[in-house]
């Protein structure tokens, strides 16, 4: 029913279109629709960063000793 109002009509090819919804607006229509799981893969990505920055960091120490 959204795309009801989302029509051109084209007047050199005669014809109705319905324009293609673009790559990122997909994007954002998964996250906005999947929150949670959003939520944990982005937690994810941060801890797991975090994670080998700490490690890079205790095998730094472990040289110095």
């Amino acid at each position: 029913m959204e795309n009801v109002f989302n029509v051109r009509y084209d007047a050199k090819l005669d014809k109705v279109e319905i324009p293609k919804e673009k790559y990122s607006n997909k994007i954002l229509n998964l996250i906005q629709k999947n929150k949670f799981i959003t939520l944990v893969f982005s937690s994810f990505i941060a801890l797991s960063a975090i994670n080998f920055y700490l490690i890079y960091s205790f095998m730094k120490i472990l040289e110095n000793i």
